[in-house]
């Protein structure tokens, strides 16, 4: 029998300086893990005060789906502030780990050492535009998918364009989301809620422009459930960062690229869902005009009963 033929050393080399690099990248990892349970959660950035009023609109229960995460920091806030979010939550970016460190430097490890610390899930390379090609999420459907400020990137300078491309951006990411919304009606043992989109953009030139409520009508399945603004001190430790990346001392630093923007979330759900929605209000309203009703019915009759008690007593006083 033939012996196998030794590897050159050049391949040996490249093998060995592989197995290196892996080993180095798990034990930064590790030390990232370490150093991020050692920190007190990351201060807010934000000048402003999120109002007393305003109420996140993410719970524990919710199964929550984020795409285009940048540094992770917004999946971050939301398993230190949201009790219940981590196993919960699955956090995706359109970059490969590599890139994301070059683009965003030191800023991801640390969060998504935490994010992986209480169970959650991070995810690289996912195209938010055709999620049905994720391995990991296939046949798993969330209550919440959520997509804050998505821009394609493209550096296009004509405006007519920048917004069909970023138009397109959406609506493909609108329609690739639809099998993965939970929906009670068709799933009554395992999903409790009609699941929703939310679509954080920023207010004004171009992005007014994008129209994104159009966009989800022409899904032909979905429908405009409400609107709120955006409020970044409410997920303490965010930091807002554009697609192309954050350098120290070059970038706008905290959340200064989205505070002057009036950033609005859009939620989006099925109209299956507003049919629901609409057909309970409508019991609702039924209910309350039978028990108006009935209310009247009984001051009616209390009234004539009344009168009938006042007259038996005066015939009484006649007799006597």
């Amino acid at each position: 029998m033939p012996k196998a033929r030794p590897k050159p050393r050049a391949t040996k080399l490249k093998d060995a300086l592989s197995k290196l690099l892996t080993e180095q990248q798990k034990y930064k990892k590790k030390q990232a893990a370490v150093a991020a349970a050692s920190q007190p959660p990351k201060p807010n950035f934000s000048t402003a005060a999120a109002p007393k009023h305003f109420k996140r609109p993410y719970t524990g229960l919710d199964r929550i789906l984020l795409v285009g995460e940048g540094n992770f920091s917004f999946a971050r806030a939301l398993v230190e502030h949201v009790p219940g979010t981590g196993e919960g939550l699955v956090a995706t970016c359109f970059d490969s780990e590599g890139v994301l460190i070059q683009k965003y430097e030191s800023e991801p490890s640390a969060n998504i050492a935490v994010i992986e610390a209480v169970g959650g899930t991070v995810l690289y390379e996912v195209d938010a535009t055709k999620l049905e090609k994720c391995k990991a999420i296939k046949g798993k459907r969330f209550d919440k998918i959520v997509f804050n400020f998505p821009h394609a990137g493209a550096g296009i300078k004509d405006q007519d364009r920048n917004i069909l491309t970023n138009q397109s951006l959406l609506l493909s990411f609108l329609t690739s989301s639809l099998p993965f919304l939970s929906s009670p009606t068709h799933h009554p043992l395992t999903d409790k809620q009609h699941g929703e989109i939310h679509i954080t953009l920023k207010s004004g030139t171009p992005y007014d422009l994008w129209n994104v409520r159009q966009l989800a009508k022409q899904t032909g399945v979905l429908a405009a459930k409400t609107a709120f603004p955006f409020e970044p001190a409410a997920y303490p430790g965010y930091e807002h960062r554009r697609t192309l990346g954050f350098k120290e001392g070059m970038s706008r630093g905290g959340n200064e690229e989205i505070e002057d923007k009036k950033p609005k979330t859009y939620v989006f759900v099925s109209k299956e869902a507003v049919g629901e929605e609409v057909e309970k209000v409508r019991e609702g309203m039924k209910r309350k005009r039978k028990d108006a009703r009935a209310e009247r019915s009984g001051a009616r009759a209390g009234r004539k009963g009344k009168r009938r008690g006042e007259k038996d007593g005066e015939r009484n006083d006649d007799s006597e």
